[in-house]
This record gives structure tokens, C-alpha cells and sequence, in this order.
């Protein structure tokens, strides 16, 4: 049977492609003209996205938590952790409100294109939040093997 501490580092790619798929159709809309509230066919599928994003993100955070006492039972410091465990709580928290507020704007209907743009550049700065936390947990994984097998 699969570790459950190996179930994170699968989930985690989901939100880490999703939200730039997400963005690059919110920015394709707005390019063209559109709003991203209007209910258009990229509108709606950038919503969509949007929010499997955060549904995913929840998950691997979930999973998160099981790697990290899988690694704490090995004798990882939990400080090494931390930032990791932190930064993956804040992700998910952060992309939870995008799509609150994204659901907002579009159950309100078409707004004018200044809150089209402000949305993109709310995500672009989820994003950030995001790759950052990618970066320390490949730190983790990469630098420290946190939860990998030492070669037989």
C-alpha cells in the first residue's frame, strides 16, 4: 500500500499548474476585450479553474500535514519544517479567497474592466505565494530528503 506521506508531493502539482493555466485564460480574455465576470466561455473556464485550484490546494495541504508527521516520526526537525508548513497553510488560505472573491464578482455579474484587472493581479500574487512555497518544499525534498527513501 502507498505511504500517505507520498500522497502530498502528487497533490501538490496540481494547484502549482492549475492557477497559471487559470491566469494565462484571465489575461487571454482581457486581451481580447472581455471582462472576466461576463460569463463568457474563457471567463467561465478560468473561474472554474480557479476554484479547483483552491479545492486542490486544500487537499495537498491536508496531505501536507501527513508528510509532516511522517517526518517528524523520523526524526526530521520540526523547524526545518515550519516554513514549508506555514507558507502551505497560507496558499491554501489565499487561494480559498481568490475564489471567494472571483465567485463574488462573477455571481454579481459584469463589472467594469478595472476589477478584471485587479483580479489578475490578485492571482498573479497568489501565484507568488504559491511558487514560493514550492520553492521550500523542493528545498525540503531536493536539499534536506525529507520523506525520500535513502538508496538501497
Amino acid at each position: 500500500m502507498i505511504d500517505l506521506a507520498h500522497i502530498h508531493p502528487m497533490l501538490v502539482h496540481f494547484p502549482l499548474a492549475l492557477l497559471p493555466v487559470a491566469l494565462t485564460t484571465q489575461l487571454v480574455v482581457l486581451l481580447r476585450g472581455g471582462r472576466l465576470f461576463d460569463r463568457s466561455c474563457g471567463a467561465n473556464a478560468a473561474i472554474v479553474l480557479i476554484v479547483v485550484t483552491a479545492a486542490t490546494a486544500i487537499v495537498a495541504a491536508v496531505f501536507g500535514d501527513v508528510a509532516l508527521d511522517t517526518a517528524v516520526s523520523v526524526g526530521v526537525p520540526t523547524v526545518k519544517l515550519e516554513a514549508h508548513e506555514e507558507l502551505g497553510q497560507l496558499s491554501a488560505v489565499v487561494l480559498i479567497g481568490l475564489a471567494l472573491i472571483n465567485g463574488w464578482f462573477y455571481r454579481r455579474g459584469p463589472s467594469g474592466p478595472g476589477i478584471s484587472w485587479a483580479s489578475l493581479a490578485a492571482g498573479v500574487a497568489v501565484l507568488a505565494v504559491l511558487l514560493t512555497t514550492a520553492w521550500f518544499g523542493g528545498h525540503l525534498v531536493y536539499d534536506l530528503g525529507v520523506n525520500v527513501a535513502p538508496p538501497s
